[in-house]
Formats: structure tokens, C-alpha cells, sequence
């Protein structure tokens, strides 16, 4: 009977999702039926559905054009390009150790210290009725997440430069197989106000599901070693069928430390400890989390190119003016891959 009702439910999604793309296609807007069917045909198919949406969209892509000029990461096309889309593959993900210049890692410190953040309500905690903020003071955390604003973060020059950068966008072209769609912007820091692991702060095992197909840019902004909180990630989890049926069937759920090492052992599992400046690009459609700080408070911004906005709604964010030459050129040669947030 069980598995009667688990069939039901998946034809009734395979029939439901083309309705929300075809309504995300002339709206702009998502159900939130639609991005539900989304998430359960991943449970259920363990990726297949993602990959054949991912398929007909690269279809009807226009691509991106490279001068050649290369980037933060390396070249925008030929074998290094290449070598490194054939890792992100077969792992997951890739890392760039130091690959952020020091000057621009300490203007976005000095960012953070003097941008007030919200402060993350955590597992312990009632739902606040307004979201409480506050300047992070290191010496005196006042919980274990702070996050910053998407719009002041695109005002940010040094942001603004890593969402035109073209070995970025190149990369995030080539493992899309389709033009890519900026949004998904966030910093934040992790503390260590708790030793233990928080859920509200994405710390226990989980795998994202907010869009069909994307890839994550995470930059460390300080060193991270292993009592700091370094991102943790279960290398092939992210190919189709790398998370078993027994966790999928849960949902989209957090998932403890013993179950996930128990299916895959902890040589699956990467830490990433590395310094500041440290790039990791990688397919979070795997399981993955940030591990609980128990030295050095952490900070990392993040950025996502996805190969559609279609699924989960976020609050909007409007870029209120460009101070970066090369966020201006991209701008003017290609606006829709900023549609998010013009």
C-alpha cells in the first residue's frame, strides 16, 4: 500500500511539474506547489528528474562568449577548463586554495565588521516576530549564524567583481551545459556561541534543492583550519543516485553525522580546511554542511549560477548601482544573466 501511494504521488508530480515550468516561464514566479514537486521527484528519482529538465534547458541555451581573457579561477575555455569541469564530475567539487587577492579578502572583512548582519535564530530559540541585527563583534558572538543583507552585498565592489568574473561564469557555463543565471547571494559568519551542531546555521548533513541545476561559489574570508568550522562535503554525492533511497525517502530533512558516515565512511568525507582567500566550487545538490566552530569564528560569501530561476522563492534583492568596471561591461554585453537582480 505504502508503495502504491509513493507511485500515486510520483506520476501526480511528474504531471504536476511541467505546469509550474511552463507557469514559471510566463510569470517569472514559481508555485510553491511546483517547487514541492521538484523536491519530492529528486527524492523519488534520486536526481533523474533534475537531469532531464537540465537537459531540455541546455537545449534552447544561447551560450556566453569568452574573449579568452582568463580569471580568478584560470582560463574560460580549453583543457584547463576542461579538467576542471571533469573533476566537479566526478567529485563534486573543486577548490582554488588562495585564489582570492589578500587586499580583496581584507576589504571584505572590513565589510563585515562594520555591516550590521541578522543574527540567525537557532534550534534552542522561539521565532522572533522581527529579525534581530546587529554588528558582529567577534570578541562577544551573540549566537552561532549572523547573515548578511543580498542588497548590501551587491553593492559591494569586490562582489560585484566576482559576479563578472569570467573564469567564474565560464566555469559555471561549462557544468550547466547552459547560460548561466546569477542569484543565491549570502555571507555569513559561524561562531562558535555553541560547540554543538545547529540546524538553523546548516550544520548538520543536507542536500540543497532550490533550483534544477547549479553550482555553488563558496570564498573563505579567513582561515579556516579544523576546530574553525570547515565546510564538509561527501565527495560523488552529488551525481545522480550518490544519495541512497533509505535518506532520500526522509525528505528534504537534516541528516546526522553517524547516518551519513555509516552509509558512506569517513573517507567520503572532505573537510575543507584551507586558508583565506580559498575558493571551493561545488555541486551542492550533495550532502554537505558546515562543521561546528569550536576555535575561530569563520566567514564566507557565497555566490550560485544556476541554469534557471525556477523553484524556491527568495526575498528580492535590487542592485542599486555598479562600481565595478567589469560588472558594467557584462551588464551591457548580457543583462539576463543579472535578471534576478535588476
Amino acid at each position: 500500500m505504502t508503495s502504491a501511494r509513493s507511485l500515486a504521488r510520483t506520476l501526480l508530480n511528474l504531471a504536476v511539474l511541467p505546469l509550474g515550468l511552463i507557469g514559471h516561464a510566463v510569470t517569472g514566479r514559481t508555485a510553491t506547489w511546483a517547487h514541492d514537486a521538484l523536491i519530492q521527484l529528486f527524492c523519488a528519482t534520486g536526481g533523474r528528474t533534475n537531469d532531464w529538465v537540465s537537459r531540455l534547458l541546455a537545449l534552447r541555451s544561447r551560450r556566453l562568449g569568452f574573449p579568452g581573457e582568463p580569471g580568478l579561477l584560470g582560463s574560460t575555455s580549453g583543457p584547463e577548463l576542461d579538467a576542471k569541469v571533469a573533476e566537479l564530475r566526478d567529485r563534486g567539487y573543486v577548490v582554488f586554495p588562495a585564489a582570492l587577492p589578500s587586499g580583496a579578502c581584507e576589504r571584505l572583512m572590513n565589510f563585515a565588521l562594520q555591516t550590521p548582519a541578522q543574527v540567525r535564530r537557532m534550534d534552542d530559540e522561539p521565532v522572533r516576530p522581527e529579525p534581530r541585527v546587529a554588528l558582529f563583534d567577534p570578541a562577544s558572538p551573540l549566537a552561532v549564524r549572523y547573515d548578511y543583507a543580498p542588497d548590501k552585498l551587491l553593492a559591494n565592489s569586490d562582489v560585484q567583481a566576482l559576479l563578472a568574473d569570467p573564469s567564474l561564469l565560464a566555469l559555471a557555463q561549462a557544468y550547466l551545459d547552459c547560460r548561466p543565471k546569477a542569484d543565491v547571494l549570502s555571507m555569513w559568519w559561524h561562531t562558535s556561541f555553541h560547540s554543538q551542531p545547529d540546524s538553523e546555521a546548516a550544520q548538520y548533513y543536507h542536500f540543497d534543492m532550490d533550483r534544477i541545476k547549479w553550482l555553488k561559489i563558496f570564498v573563505y574570508l579567513t582561515n579556516v583550519g579544523p576546530a574553525d568550522g570547515p565546510h564538509s562535503f561527501i565527495e560523488g554525492s552529488h551525481r545522480t543516485g550518490g544519495i541512497p533511497q533509505s535518506m532520500l525517502r526522509r525528505g528534504y530533512v537534516r541528516l546526522s553525522d553517524e547516518e551519513v558516515l555509516g552509509h558512506y565512511g569517513d573517507e567520503r568525507q572532505i573537510e575543507f580546511s584551507a586558508p583565506r582567500g580559498t575558493v571551493i566550487v561545488e555541486d551542492t545538490r550533495g550532502l554537505h554542511k558546515g562543521k561546528a566552530v569550536t576555535g575561530a569564528s569563520r566567514l564566507v560569501l557565497q555566490l550560485q549560477f544556476s541554469n534557471s530561476l525556477f523553484g524556491a522563492r527568495y526575498a528580492k534583492a535590487k542592485m542599486s548601482g555598479v562600481h565595478h568596471p567589469a560588472l558594467q561591461r557584462q551588464l551591457v554585453e548580457s543583462p539576463d544573466v543579472y535578471a534576478n537582480y535588476l
